[in-house]
């Protein structure tokens, strides 16, 4: 949305300033002195300091009221609530037709086929557009304070090269893709920092910061992660902003270790099946151009190591399969603003923004100068996307609507990914598709109203890569990273391997390259509402879709008496194959009416009210095994030891995703009374060696009995090694202790899956596998970790196991040694321990907000962990 911007008296008293024409990385320049340069404004020079967020909105508040040249949109609010500002940077005479621009890159966007006369027209009068986007990892600071200067030389520049790029282009800034992580990295530093020069020395704290660093959002997510899945406001607002412009160009800066150099594209090995060759071509024209501006100064860079575009994910990764030629630039770090590094020489902000800045700079000269023909290769990328799909063996993919949601939400995310959706008007038969998980063609019948994502459309590459059922890896790269393990070599898998969206959301899907007929828009219809009448007996409603899950959690924070019915039943119309939660009538206050139809109409759970504990078929209400379910009160481990990350994703599922209250508590506080409010305690990974360091002896004791007193362990990933382990001594769970074949020196192979997607074995009478009715579930594999039962394992205690050898992989990869290992092994392990209860997933199931088709896994846990 357009920001209200200062009036232009604003600046008055800058003008006359000296200050007001200076340009910190470009000494020599000519600017407009009406418009104030960074240090008129920041009250230091740019690279001497980092800037805080409220004078970054300042200084862009600033330019928009003097330069005619900028515009400063909010395209969103963080969590914390600070604006996520956009600067559009052109000519003047580009600004006055901006609404002309952007229905030009719509209708570029949008090719009508192969030949399209009016998108062509409009290619031939389009200025490139270029988005660059600074620190979306929050430590990751000298790209904002590049991004100042850069807006600052666009704004007043008055050289040649200047008015070459406002009169060919656009150019997109967003100078912190991460206000809230960029915060915290300028307030620990502001802490740390004396009246004298930064410290130098690498172990200073000036470079260390507070747990879990600045790196991520608010919840703790990685944001370079979160473009395809939207689950923060930072991502929802630039993708809609992206989706408005279609740029042709995007950069996302970043920094890297201290004693590196600089890299830009082209990336390493592997990419991405779907990254056209025209990219490609580009990555090597911009590389180029850049190349030429580092070699001007004798600066030092590398290429094409250190860093891929195989997960579709990443900020430069999601424009790419849009078209736009997506580039990853990462700098040395400064870390607290000036480190000394291994070769003695002394890396400064100033240094590390001045290389950002040349970098971006020539990428948007050259995006200028090649306009014409970087705007006509990505119209042809455009139109090219629909002929690919529609010759493509799996032009049409089927995802089948259930009763819980999970179709409907992964539409809706395909759709806020600009992705064309249909529905099947009528029922429809073909006589070839391949479901999901098997491995040959059938013939398949779909029902009316399915979904349909029809492959060939100018989103069609994105599409592909985030619903294809098996990302493709090079068979010459998995050979070159076999034989790299096998001589201790590193490897370079640098992020999962696996991620297609019906797996996650599990939704039943299928592939076809039949066309399908009796398509119609597809459109996410609101809820419908009913009255719900008034219950006798009590309201009853099934578990397993995300609105049950917060109408659970709402009627426990409001202090509703609950209960569950494990057994199927059947009242009048209202069908519970595997239970439902009671809200019994009698048992809670007059009000309890009023508070589910409120509660009820606020989740858009759907609920039935019973009038009798008699029912028509099935286990009477009334049955021993109707369990009251008590309040759970939960607390999240957090701080040193526990992974910054993981706690996040279990905060942003608790606090977000099922609307619970959670209370974070620092592991270094177990010793003492930290557990005394809670009967549930949340432990995200940590590694075991730091669990104890942290815990000690009293902390490890007090939580023993805390938990055998009544209270509901929950360990993810990492802490659940900590809980298999002999010393804590609660468990009976142990990890498995063989290894992997010897490599070439003789040493164990390491064995850590690259987040590869396998396939679990339910056991269907658990308590936590409520509303969950799956003959099979896909989880995530990301370790090492493989975990072994007991002799004595006892019924209910494995309660999702990893599949056979032969059938273990849905997607990814995996080691070949790996499956044998982890085939018929614990995923999700329970066991009671005097009172209480313990609960362990081998895995994340709330791994960067992806996993949505686990989260009734983790409520469950939450919710009934204290109850059974």
């Amino acid at each position: 949305m357009p920001r209200l911007i200062l009036p232009l008296f604003v600046a008055a008293a800058v003008l006359a300033s000296p200050l007001a024409a200076q340009h910190a990385f470009r000494p020599d320049g000519e600017f407009d002195p009406s418009v104030p340069a960074p240090r008129a404004v920041l009250g230091h020079e740019l690279g001497e300091r980092f800037t805080p967020h409220h004078l970054i909105v300042r200084y862009l508040e600033r330019l928009a009221a003097t330069s005619p040249r900028v515009r400063v949109d909010t395209v969103a609010r963080t969590f914390e609530g600070r604006e996520v500002l956009m600067a559009i940077v052109t000519s003047e005479a580009n600004q006055a037709r901006l609404d002309e621009i952007r229905r030009d890159a719509g209708r570029v966007a949008n090719p009508r086929g192969a030949v399209d006369a009016e998108a062509a027209a409009a290619a031939s009068r389009l200025p490139a557009i270029v988005w660059l986007g600074y620190t979306v990892h929050g430590g990751e600071a000298s790209g904002t304070e590049a991004a100042l200067a850069l807006l600052y030389q666009l704004a007043a520049g008055r050289d040649e090269e200047t008015r070459t790029i406002l009169d060919s282009a656009v150019v997109l800034v967003d100078p912190v893709q991460n206000p809230d992580g960029h915060e915290r990295h300028v307030q620990d530093v502001m802490r740390m920092r004396g009246a004298s020069a930064v410290p130098v020395t690498p172990g200073a704290m000036i470079h260390s910061g507070n747990w879990p660093g600045p790196r991520t959002s608010h919840y703790y997510f990685d944001l370079n992660r979160d473009w395809f899945i939207h689950s923060h406001p930072e991502t929802r607002g630039r993708v809609r902003s992206f989706l408005s412009w279609y740029p042709h160009v995007a950069v996302d800066l970043h920094e890297m270790g201290s004693n590196s150099t600089y890299f830009f594209a082209p990336p390493m090995e592997p990419l991405n099946k779907n990254v056209h060759a025209s990219i490609l071509r580009w990555w090597d024209i911009f590389a180029a151009a850049n190349a030429a501006a580092f070699d001007r100064q004798g600066w030092s860079y590398f290429r094409r190591e250190g860093y891929d575009e195989f997960y579709p994910g990443y900020g430069v990764s999601w424009p790419i399969l849009t078209g736009a030629v997506g580039m990853t630039y990462e700098q040395a770090s400064s870390s607290g603003g000036a480190i000394r590094r291994t070769d003695g020489t002394v890396l400064t902000l100033h240094q590390a923004a001045l290389q950002h800045y040349t970098a971006a700079w020539a990428t948007a000269l050259t995006s200028a100068r090649r306009a014409r023909e970087r705007v006509r290769d990505y119209l042809d990328f455009r139109g090219s996307a629909i002929a690919e799909g529609t010759g493509s063996p799996i032009r049409m993919i089927v995802l089948e609507r259930d009763a819980f949601g999970r179709a409907d939400s992964l539409v809706q995310r395909l759709m806020h990914n600009g992705i064309a959706v249909q529905r099947l008007g009528r029922e429809t038969s073909v006589r070839a598709a391949t479901e999901y998980g098997d491995d040959r063609a059938r013939p398949a019948r779909f029902a009316a109203g399915a979904w349909v994502v029809d492959l060939a459309q100018p989103q069609g590459r994105l599409a592909k890569a985030l619903l294809e059922p098996d990302a493709q890896l090079d068979s010459g790269f998995i050979a070159e990273e076999l034989e790299s393990r096998r001589t201790g070599r590193p490897g370079r898998f640098y992020d999962v391997t696996a991620w297609s969206l019906p797996w996650l959301f599990r939704v039943r899907a299928w592939t076809t390259a039949e066309s399908l007929g009796a398509l119609e828009p597809g459109v996410l219809a609101e809820p419908a509402t009913r009255e719900l009448p008034t219950a006798r007996h009590a309201y009853a409603f099934a578990m397993g879709s995300e609105t049950s899950t917060r109408l659970l959690g709402a009627l426990h924070a409001e202090g509703v008496r609950l209960w569950y019915a494990p057994r199927a039943f059947r009242s009048g119309t209202a069908r519970f194959p595997r239970g439902a939660v009671l809200v019994r009538v009698a048992a809670n206050d007059p009000g309890i009416h009023e508070t589910v139809r409120r509660l009820a109409s606020a989740t858009g759970a759907d609920v039935h009210a019973l009038g009798s504990a008699a029912v028509d078929d099935g286990t009477d209400l009334g049955s021993n095994s109707v369990v009251p379910l008590r309040q759970p009160r939960v607390a999240l481990l957090g701080g040193d030891p526990v992974g910054g990350n993981s706690f996040g994703f279990a905060w942003y599922a608790l606090d977000r995703r099922i609307g619970y209250p959670v209370t974070p508590i620092p592991a270094s506080g177990l010793a003492g009374p930290a557990l005394d409010d809670f009967n549930v305690l949340v432990v995200p990974s940590a590694s075991p060696a730091g669990m104890e360091r942290v815990l000690g002896d009293a902390a490890r004791e007090r939580l023993a009995a805390w938990v055998r007193a009544g209270g509901v362990l929950i360990t993810v990933d990492g802490a659940t090694a900590w809980l298999a382990s002999e010393r804590l001594g609660l468990s009976r769970l142990r990890a498995r202790t063989d290894t992997a074949q010897a490599g070439a020196a003789g040493a164990a192979l390491p064995a850590s899956v690259p987040g590869a997607i396998v396939r679990t074995v339910p056991d269907s009478l658990s308590l936590l596998l409520a509303g969950v009715h799956d003959r099979e579930l896909p989880v995530l594999v990301f370790s090492d970790r493989i975990y072994a039962a007991p002799r004595d394992v006892r019924p209910g205690e494995v309660v999702l196991r990893h599949e056979a050898q032969q059938r273990l992989r849905l997607t990814g990869y995996i080691w070949p040694e790996v499956p044998a290992r982890l085939a018929d092994t614990p995923y999700l392990w329970t066991e009671r321990v005097g009172r209480g209860r313990l609960i362990a997933f081998a895995g994340d199931p709330n791994f960067r907000d992806l996993w949505r088709g686990l989260t009734p896994l983790f409520a469950n846990a939450v919710f009934f962990g204290p109850s059974f």
